[in-house]
């Protein structure tokens, strides 16, 4: 359980950058503008860092800049599994928007809508990227789409310890690339992934160092197949925790030291306190863990990567697929020790980036941000009682959800009932009380909500099947969510 203590995003209000409050606009024209890092990490749940509260776990670098900046316990990323959250945290745009919505290879983000590393670009940084990609190929790879440098993977997963010298082998033994050329295996230098996307990152900002910079590292751990070195292993032994959750343990903390690398890399430049970070995980606990049958496991049985509370995992619209670890670092701007306490969603980061740089309001892209300039909200200069997002919307194949200030409706094809749910997030942030048949009306209301939202969204033309999607809402048609329970609990009884 998080055993942090919280305080209401009222305690930020009047927060000031030495004598003068935050204007994002005077940061524009400031000569010592703001090095910007984005670390994303992969298949990290809300029970994997030491600054929820969890002590069978060990990431003293991640918890620092937790202590030293803000954290948003009530984060979320638009997706539930990697590609498409990536595609949303790369445009600041809900990815449905472009007919993303899985792990795709026939749908890509227009070369027309900026993503990071060009809006990074037009403001005149130094951009790099680092880690994992997992775009589509029609998409374009990093270095297309504004990176000065890129060291990592193209596809979605990989072996930490191999890899090939070309394209057409195995894909999670595929090359890694330095740029647009592939390097030596991995063998070959007796490497770790965790360890060589730090030695790059490190050597990115070495580089760099008299310019602006922007990197996105985006490391694969703590993501399958589970193996680290035994050295991590043996500094996490301590811990009270199952052999499988301290080797899991020891993946995080090879993740954590490269980490705690790049701090220091930041702080021997004396670019540590104008140097804006982002950290965050790009979906929750995955479902499979583990060595022992099941490996599938149900609510409560993790053996590796723990959703803390939270029901569900990656995969899922419940809050253990969506809700992730997130903070924000940025000594020269932001309070220290802070816990804003409002949602907010992966798709905020660049928003804020492009606001704290002076950027067009809504973005330079054809399609305008879904998301929001966080920095106003975290030094207390909006509107009392204004909060980032009074909605918020998911699609993840046949999976969706729509949160609407503390409720939320939701359903699933896994971990629990096929049927549409409601919940009260502030009562109940387990998800344990479905409400829907005790407020038919309430959960009606949401129901149609969602259905208005996918209503303007383009067909999700990579799925398998035609989604439970309700085509015909622009013509009128209303899904009648009780009659839909009914015989989704009638089916299941009789199975």
């Amino acid at each position: 359980m998080n055993k942090l203590s919280r305080v209401g995003s009222s305690v930020l209000m009047g927060l000031a950058v030495g004598s003068a409050t935050l204007a994002p606009t005077a940061l524009a024209a400031d000569p010592s503008q703001p090095n910007i890092i984005v670390i994303y990490t992969d298949d990290q749940g809300m029970g994997d860092v030491g600054y929820h509260g969890y002590d069978d776990i060990k990431t003293p670098n991640i918890d620092k800049l937790a202590a030293g900046g803000v954290h948003f316990p009530q984060a979320y990323v638009s997706a539930s599994v990697c590609g498409p959250s990536r595609a949303g945290l790369l445009t600041g745009v809900y990815q449905q928007r472009f007919g993303v919505y899985g792990n795709f290879k026939t749908t890509k983000i227009p070369h027309e809508q900026p993503m990071m590393t060009a809006m990074m670009k037009e403001f005149g940084y130094e951009t790099g990227v680092v880690g994992k990609w997992h775009m589509s190929a029609l998409t374009g790879t990093p270095n297309e789409r504004g990176a000065d440098f890129f060291y990592g993977f193209i596809g979605g997963s990989h072996d930490y310890y191999k890899s090939d010298a070309e394209e057409g082998g195995k894909p999670w033994l595929s090359p890694i690339y330095r740029n647009e050329v592939a390097e030596p295996p991995i063998q070959e230098q007796n490497g770790y992934l965790t360890e060589l996307f730090t030695d790059e990152a490190v050597g990115f900002i070495e580089r760099n160092a008299d310019k602006p910079f922007f990197l996105h590292l985006a490391h694969f751990a703590v993501h399958h197949p589970w193996t680290v070195p035994q050295s991590y292993i043996d500094r996490v032994d301590h811990l009270d925790a199952g052999e499988e959750r301290k080797l899991f343990a020891g993946m995080a903390l090879a993740m954590d030291d490269g980490i705690g690398e790049v701090m220091e890399t930041l702080k021997k430049h004396d670019l540590y306190d104008n140097t804006l970070i982002f950290f965050m995980s790009d979906n929750g606990s995955p479902r499979g863990q583990g060595f022992v049958a099941p490996r599938k496991k149900a609510r409560g049985e993790t053996t590796m990567s723990n959703p803390g509370i939270y029901n569900g995992f990656k995969g899922d619209t419940y809050e253990g697929g969506i809700r992730v670890p997130f903070l924000m670092h940025w000594p020269n701007a932001l309070p220290a020790g802070a816990v804003f306490e409002h949602p907010v969603m992966n798709l905020d980061i660049m928003p804020t980036i492009n606001a704290v740089l002076g950027g067009k309001e809504g973005g330079a892209g054809p399609v305008p941000f879904d998301g929001v300039n966080l920095i106003p909200f975290l030094l207390g200069e909006v509107g009392e009682g204004e909060i980032p997002h009074e909605t918020l919307y998911w699609r993840r194949d046949q999976d969706y959800a729509f949160r609407e200030g503390d409720w939320k409706m939701t359903w699933n094809d896994q971990s629990g009932p096929q049927t549409i749910r409601l919940f009260n997030i502030a009562e109940d942030p387990g998800e344990w009380n479905d409400l829907a048949f005790k407020m038919p009306e309430k959960t009606q209301q949401m129901k149609d909500k969602f259905d208005a939202w996918e209503s303007e969204l383009p067909e999700n033309t990579h799925a398998k099947q035609r989604t439970n999607r309700n085509y015909e809402f622009k013509n009128g048609h209303r899904v009648n969510v009780m009659q839909f329970n009914n015989e989704m609990a009638d089916k299941a009884e009789r199975e």
